[in-house]
C-alpha cells in the first residue's frame, strides 16, 4: 500500500459490511435499464467495470420503489419481485470482485420529471419541475412505507450488501425532512421531529423486514440550497435522529435543485462542475461527522489526494468519487499501484454524465461509458496510420489507434499539441481541464505517438508518407462574420485574448454569449476588468445545458453584465452598434471588443484527401 494513500485505502466498517477501502461510488442515473426498470447487461458490464477497477462499495443509483414516483424512463426498478433476477445478476457481478454493494431506493415525489400521478407530502410545486402535486394522505404515505421496505427486501434478497434511502436532491424523504416542502400539521410536519416521521417509519419498517444488521444507509443535503430550506444546523439534528434510528451510515450531499431568483448567492446545482470548487460539499459531511457516531461519506467532485486529506483530518470516515470513477474506472487500482499519472482526470463538464441522462450518460473523456463490453482489441493487421492535428480529437484518435497497435504519426502545424485547449485552459476556473489536456499530451507519448510539430500536412504529404489510413483532425478557427469595423484595431478574438495575443480594454463589449464568450468574460472580470456580454438570443450560455446555471452564477458573482435580445450590426470608435428583436438601434460603449461569435470547422484538407486514400 503507498504510503501517501494509507487511510484511503484501508478498509472500513459500515455497520456490519466490510469495505476493502474508503472509495465509494456514489449512485448516479444511468438510464441504461429497460422501460421497465429491468436490470440490462449494459449495467451489469458498467457496474462491474468499476468493481474491478478497485472500488469499495458501489452504491447503486437511485432505483423506483413504486411507480407512482418515476422520474426517468430507463431508470432502474426495484418495485416488483420481478425485478430481483435482475438485480442478483447486478449484484453478484460486482461482489465477484471483492467490491460491496448497496443500492439507493427512491421516489420521485413532485419531482417526477415523466408529469404522471404527482403527489408530495404538501400541494407545494416544485421550481424544477413546476410540477403541482397533490398532498399525500395518511393511508398513501403507509403504503409509501411500505414499498420502500419491500424494496429494501428485495434488495437483500437480490444479494446487495446494503441500502442506501435516498433524502436529498429534494426527492420523497427530502420533500418530508425539508419545510421548503413539508407544511403538513399532522404528525409528518412541524417540527424536526415530526418531518423525520416519514423516514423513521420506512427505517423502522425496513429493519423489521431485513432484521437489524441489515445495513441501512441514508443520504441526505448539508444544506438544501432552496430559501426557507434545511441548514446545516437542521442538518445535524436530523442526522442525530436518524443515528438513533438505526442507520449504518450517513451520505451527506446538498441541494434540492430547487433554482433561485438570486443568481451568483447561492449554488442551486446537486454537483459541483467546474464552475465551482471541488470539496464543497465537505464541510458539511465534516460537521455531521462530529455529532454523530457512525460512518459519515463526504462527496463534491474529490481527488484521490483530497479524500487521503479528508480521511487524515477526520471530516468523514469515507469518500465519494463518482464521475471520476466514470472518467476512469480503474481509478482506485492505480492508485494503489503508484500511477497517479495515469490516471485519466474527470474535467467535471457534467455534459455527458447529467446532462446526457435522458438518453442515457456519456462521458466527454472517456467514449467506454455505456459500452463497457465492447472493450478495446487489438488489431488484426497492423497498420500505418496518419493523424492530422494535434488537438483533443487528433490525440484521443491516435492514442486509441496506437493501444490497438498500429503505427501512429501525428502531425501539428504548430509548435505545440492541444489545438483549442491551449487557449481553453488558461483561466484558472479551468484547471480540470487543464490536468485531463495534460494526461492526453502524456498518454501520446506513453503509447509511442510519434509526433511531428510544425508540420503543414498537404495532399503531397499524405501522398509521400503512403499510410494505410488517415485521420483528419484539423480542428475549428474563430468565425469572423461580415460587420462593418471588425478589423479595427480595438478589435481581438476571445481566443487572441487568452492566448495573451492581443490585451483587454478597460471596458470590454463581448460579442457572443455562448461558452466561450461566458467563460472569457469572466476571465477578464476576474482581472479587474468592466465586461459586458452581448448575445442575440434570450439567453446566455445555451450550449451548456448541463451547467448553464453555474456558469451565469459564476458571471453575476464576477460583476458581468449581460445583454441580451442584441445582435451587433458595426463596431465603431467608440463601442459597438446593436439592434434589438424591434429593430431599435443601441449603442453601447467600450474600448474593446472582443469575439466570441463561434467556429467553424477546417475541413480543406478531409475534401482534398477523402477521395484519395484509403
Amino acid at each position: 500500500m503507498p504510503a501517501k494513500f494509507e487511510n484511503l485505502l484501508s478498509p472500513g466498517f459500515m455497520g456490519t459490511m466490510k469495505l476493502r477501502n474508503r472509495v465509494v461510488l456514489p449512485p448516479m442515473v444511468r438510464n441504461y435499464a429497460t422501460i421497465d426498470g429491468i436490470i440490462t447487461k449494459r449495467l451489469v458490464d458498467h457496474y462491474a467495470a468499476r468493481a474491478k477497477g478497485g472500488a469499495g462499495l458501489i452504491i447503486v443509483e437511485s432505483s423506483l420503489v413504486h411507480l407512482s414516483g418515476k422520474a426517468w424512463h430507463q431508470g432502474i426498478g426495484i418495485y416488483d419481485d420481478r425485478c430481483i433476477p435482475g438485480l442478483a445478476d447486478l449484484a453478484e457481478a460486482v461482489k465477484s470482485w471483492g467490491c460491496k454493494i448497496s443500492i439507493q431506493l427512491t421516489h420521485s415525489g413532485r419531482r417526477n420529471t415523466l408529469g404522471i400521478l404527482v403527489a408530495a407530502p404538501s400541494a407545494i410545486p416544485s421550481r424544477l419541475t413546476l410540477n403541482m402535486p397533490r398532498e399525500l394522505t395518511i393511508a398513501e404515505i403507509a403504503e409509501l412505507v411500505e414499498a420502500y421496505a419491500q424494496a429494501a427486501r428485495r434488495a437483500k434478497q437480490a444479494g446487495f450488501d446494503a441500502v442506501e434511502m435516498h433524502g436529498a436532491h429534494g426527492y420523497l424523504i427530502n420533500q418530508f425532512l425539508s419545510p421548503v416542502a413539508n407544511k403538513r400539521t399532522d404528525k409528518y410536519g412541524g417540527d424536526i421531529n415530526g418531518r423525520t416521521t416519514f423516514v423513521r417509519e420506512i427505517i423502522k419498517r425496513t429493519k423489521e423486514l431485513c432484521g437489524n444488521s441489515y445495513p441501512i444507509m441514508v443520504r441526505i443535503n448539508g444544506e438544501d440550497f432552496a430559501e426557507g430550506g434545511n441548514k446545516i444546523e437542521d442538518t445535524v439534528e436530523i442526522a442525530k435522529i436518524l443515528e438513533a434510528a438505526g442507520v449504518a451510515a450517513l451520505d451527506i450531499g446538498a441541494g434540492m435543485s430547487e433554482p433561485r431568483s438570486d443568481p451568483g448567492k447561492t449554488r442551486p446545482s446537486t454537483i459541483i462542475s467546474a464552475y465551482g470548487p471541488r470539496g464543497l460539499f465537505v464541510p458539511y459531511a465534516a460537521q455531521v461527522k462530529s455529532a454523530v457516531k457512525i460512518p459519515v461519506i463526504a462527496v463534491g467532485g474529490i481527488t484521490p489526494e483530497a479524500g487521503e486529506e479528508i480521511l487524515r483530518q477526520g471530516k468523514a470516515d469515507f469518500v465519494a468519487m463518482g464521475r471520476s470513477q466514470l472518467a476512469d474506472p480503474e481509478l482506485v487500482n492505480k492508485v494503489a499501484r503508484g500511477e497517479l499519472e495515469d490516471i485519466r482526470p474527470c474535467t467535471r463538464c457534467v455534459e455527458s454524465c447529467l446532462g446526457r441522462v435522458p438518453l442515457g450518460i456519456r462521458c466527454c473523456v472517456n467514449a467506454e461509458v455505456g459500452f463497457e463490453s465492447e472493450t478495446l482489441k487489438a488489431a488484426l493487421q497492423r497498420k500505418k496510420v496518419l493523424v492530422v492535428g494535434g488537438g483533443a480529437a487528433g490525440m484521443e484518435a491516435a492514442r486509441v489507434a496506437a493501444l490497438r497497435g498500429h503505427g501512429v504519426t501525428l502531425y501539428e502545424q504548430s509548435g505545440k499539441l492541444g489545438g483549442h485547449f491551449v487557449e481553453a485552459t488558461v483561466p484558472d476556473f479551468k484547471s480540470d481541464l487543464k490536468h485531463y489536456y495534460r494526461w492526453l499530451v502524456q498518454q501520446v507519448k506513453k503509447t509511442g505517438v510519434k509526433v511531428e510539430l510544425g508540420k503543414v500536412v498537404t495532399v503531397k504529404t499524405v501522398a509521400a508518407a503512403k499510410p494505410d489510413a488517415v485521420i483528419v483532425a484539423t480542428g475549428s478557427v474563430a468565425c469572423r462574420p461580415e460587420i462593418p469595423g471588425i478589423d479595427k484595431p480595438s478589435v481581438a478574438s476571445a481566443i487572441d485574448i487568452m492566448l495573451g495575443k492581443s490585451s483587454a480594454g478597460s471596458v470590454n463589449l463581448v460579442a457572443g454569449g455562448n461558452a466561450i464568450g461566458c467563460e472569457t468574460a469572466v476571465y477578464l472580470a476576474q482581472q479587474g476588468k468592466k465586461v459586458v456580454v452581448i448575445e442575440m438570443l434570450a439567453d446566455v450560455a445555451a450550449d451548456l445545458p448541463a451547467t448553464r446555471s453555474e456558469l451565469i452564477n459564476l458571471m453575476a458573482a464576477n460583476n458581468v453584465e449581460i445583454r441580451t435580445g442584441l445582435k451587433v450590426i458595426a463596431i465603431t470608435d467608440s463601442g459597438v452598434t446593436a439592434v434589438d428583436s424591434n429593430g431599435k438601434q443601441v449603442e453601447l460603449a467600450g474600448d474593446k471588443v472582443v469575439l466570441a461569435l463561434g467556429l467553424t470547422a477546417q475541413a480543406g484538407l478531409y475534401d482534398e484527401l477523402r477521395d484519395k486514400v484509403r
